[in-house]
């Protein structure tokens, strides 16, 4: 009689056994990286304040450039001043006047780039990372009345007749669902889930959905797979992989950013790349498909921003320097990619000629006077210490840590995260 086994060996069938187990239990298929508690603070810490410079780097060309990018580098902070022939400058509101705004408030002061994730930070401290659309909207209603603009201004309006997210964003109901406003105001769920890309894409998408639909929500879901991958990889061509594998095969969002990772390793001039950005995406069309055209249109924005992050290959100026340059709603993707470069290489990467001397009457020891001025978010405190705000956002990290199967350890006296990291 023939004794030998048949089907799966014994070995091969354990090798089954723990596939299924992976299948049912993700977290077995994580890997297990470290980050102390400074080094997790000190990424936030560049988050929060990359996201204010790139804003305020942004301000005086927002909306200014659409068919051609910036005429000149910039580098530093532009002002009223700088307004001429040459060179055109929203220099009739404060957006031509950030340095002596932080000179009168002696500090940062917010902006949608920063202040609907401050009104999301106090509502995930309030109901924990869990929230639920209808306690989301009732935050919105609380606290965001004014300053906002399109997708989010079309979904606000949407909740004073008791419609609730996702209802606010769908194309059935707003008509700004295609807008940029999601992918501006939800990298804050990666600084919740830092390593731990497919549960910041998972909850990013989620808050995407107040404001947005379809497409629309694309980009914030790739910026929030960069920004989690970021605490753990500086490798910008791997983070954009990543972010590529998390979307929609089908998206024009999803063909644009394959476009532009082919364009940049043909070409190392970005303005190339943001002549084709825009021949193809400004005005997108695909069959009988047309996209909805605007200058704050989440998809040119967005493909500005992945241009940003490919060409600066990591440094922060010349990083966030590009995404202003880009046009378009350019202080946003200017925030995104600022406050990336943060989280990669944490706050010590930021200039301090952007932070503490950000004008010749201004010399601080902290990053902006360790100060934020809440001046649009309704109900909320008005003066913040920004230690405090990153405080705050290390402390829900290190939840999500945990609720997602990593733990705390104290390693050499620090407290040190094991993070099941996904990739």
């Amino acid at each position: 009689m023939d004794h030998r086994p048949t089907g799966f060996g014994i070995s091969q069938r354990i090798l089954i056994v723990i596939l299924l187990l992976a299948v049912g239990s993700p977290h077995l298929l994580a890997r297990e990286r470290t980050i102390t508690r400074d080094e997790l603070r000190d990424k936030i810490h560049g988050f929060w304040v990359g996201q204010l410079v790139g804003n305020f780097m942004g301000f005086p060309f927002e909306n200014v450039y659409v068919d051609e990018p910036v005429p000149v580098r910039v580098d530093r902070y532009f002002t009223f001043k700088d307004a001429g022939p040459d060179l055109r400058v929203n220099d009739k509101d404060l957006r031509g006047y950030s340095p002596l705004l932080m000179h009168w408030m002696e500090g940062a002061f917010g902006d949608d780039d920063t202040d609907i994730e401050f009104v999301i930070l106090h509502a995930v401290e309030k109901h924990g990372l869990g929230i639920t659309y209808p306690q989301i909207a009732q935050a919105w209603k609380d606290h965001i009345n004014r300053k906002i603009w399109v997708a989010n201004r079309t979904a606000r309006d949407l909740m004073e007749t008791g419609m609730l997210p996702p209802a606010t964003g769908s194309k059935e109901n707003n008509r700004n669902w295609f807008q940029i406003d999601p992918q501006l105001v939800n990298e804050i769920w990666s600084a919740f889930y830092p390593g731990m890309t497919e549960k910041a894409v998972e909850r990013a998408a989620w808050s995407a959905h107040i404001t947005n639909d379809d497409w629309g929500t694309h980009p914030t879901m790739a910026y929030a797979a960069i920004y989690s991958g970021a605490f753990f990889e500086t490798d910008i061509d791997k983070l954009v992989q990543m972010a590529l594998a998390k979307l929609p095969a089908d998206s024009p969002f999803t063909e644009g950013v394959q476009d532009v990772i082919r364009w940049h390793r043909a070409d190392g001039d970005w303005r190339v790349t943001r002549r084709r950005i825009h021949e193809k995406y400004y005005r997108y069309r695909k069959g009988d498909y047309e996209a909805p055209v605007s200058v704050v249109s989440s998809l040119c924005n967005g493909l500005c921003g992945i241009m940003a992050m490919l060409y600066g290959g990591g440094d922060f100026v010349e990083t966030t320097a590009i995404a202003v340059c880009a046009g378009y709603d350019c202080d946003n993707q200017a925030s995104t990619c600022a406050g990336l470069m943060g989280v990669m290489h944490g706050v010590g990467c930021i200039p301090d000629r952007f932070t503490k001397t950000p004008a010749p009457n201004i010399n601080w020891a902290e990053p902006f006077n360790d100060h934020y001025i809440n001046y649009t978010r309704d109900g909320l405190p008005i003066s913040n210490r920004i230690s405090s705000m990153v405080e705050r956002i290390v402390k829900i990290a290190e939840q999500g840590i945990i609720d997602q199967g990593g733990r705390v350890v104290s390693e050499n006296g620090q407290r040190t995260y094991i993070v099941n990291c996904d990739f």
